[in-house]
């Protein structure tokens, strides 16, 4: 499943302030940040793959918005991110 491409609000004419890489590791932020379901985190994992991101950035992204979001939000999205990076969180393998 390759991820849907970034959607073109019209801008084109205008330099983006954020680099590919930043907007979409941004949008897998938010996605944690109001609870998204696996299937959305999965989509932005693959979007920000596409952009060299890693697991450890992808990682990174988690525990950053876990400080915004508050602990209780960090704690619920993990094991969803888990699985959108293709681990199993309950099994630990």
């Amino acid at each position: 499943m390759s991820p849907a491409p970034e959607f073109d609000h019209g801008s084109a004419l205008i330099k983006p302030a954020l680099d590919r890489r930043t907007r979409v590791l941004v949008r897998l932020a938010a996605l944690i940040a109001v609870g998204a379901c696996t299937e959305s985190l999965r989509w932005a994992v693959e979007l920000a793959s596409t952009t060299g991101a890693d697991d450890d950035a992808l990682a990174a992204v988690l525990i950053a918005t876990g400080s915004a979001a508050g602990s209780a939000r960090l704690v619920e999205s993990a094991p969803r991110l888990a699985l959108a990076l293709g681990f199993d969180p309950i099994g630990g393998d």
